[in-house]
C-alpha cells in the first residue's frame, strides 16, 4: 500500500467509500455527500500545510486504486486538544490487515518526522474491528468519555511507547 496526500481528483472515489453508510457507521458525522467528501479533502490540504500531516490517501500497489484514508488530525476531546489518528477503507478492503499497516505507517510518521508527543484513537466502544487495529498498533486503553454526542474510548500512545514497543 502507498500513502500521499489527497486532492480533488481523489473526490469521486472517496465519496463512494465514505457516502457508504456501512463504512460511516461508526463515524461521528455519518455518511458524507460528495460535497462533504470535497470540504473534508480540503480540510486535509489545509492541515498538511499547517502541521505537516493530515489524513492521507492509501493507494493499492497494484491497481493503484484508492481504497481508503489514514491519518492524523487535531481534535479537541474533554476540553484537551489532542492529535487523533483515523482512518476508514472501502469495504472490499476490510479483513486484510491493511488498517493496522496504514496506521503503523502513519504513527511511524507522527512520532519520528512531525516529534509529537502522544497520539490518541477514539473509538466507539461497540466499533470491534476498530479497536483491535488501535491495539495491534500499541494503543494501550486509556478512559471511557463522550465525543460528538457517542460513548467512546479513548486510547492513548506516547511517543515512548512507540519507540520502545
Amino acid at each position: 500500500m502507498q500513502i500521499r496526500e489527497l486532492d480533488s481528483t481523489d473526490a469521486p472515489t472517496l465519496s463512494m467509500i465514505l457516502g457508504d453508510p456501512v463504512v460511516m457507521e461508526f463515524s461521528s458525522n455519518g455518511a458524507l455527500t460528495a460535497a462533504d467528501t470535497l470540504r473534508f479533502i480540503e480540510r486535509c490540504r489545509g492541515s498538511y500545510k499547517q502541521h505537516g500531516h493530515g489524513q492521507w490517501a492509501l493507494i493499492e500497489k497494484q491497481s493503484g486504486d484508492l481504497i481508503g484514508f489514514c491519518g492524523l488530525s487535531h481534535a479537541t476531546v474533554d476540553a484537551a486538544d489532542v492529535v487523533e489518528i483515523a482512518y476508514r477503507l472501502a469495504r472490499n478492503q476490510w479483513g486484510k490487515g491493511l488498517a493496522s499497516e496504514a496506521a503503523g505507517k502513519v504513527l511511524d510518521y507522527g512520532f519520528s518526522i512531525c516529534n509529537i508527543e502522544s497520539i490518541v484513537g477514539i473509538v466507539s466502544h461497540r466499533h470491534r474491528a476498530s479497536i483491535r487495529v488501535l491495539e495491534k498498533v500499541g494503543f494501550q486503553w486509556f478512559y471511557r468519555t463522550r465525543y460528538s454526542g457517542w460513548d467512546v474510548r479513548v486510547y492513548r500512545l506516547s511517543k515512548h511507547d512507540w519507540e520502545y514497543r
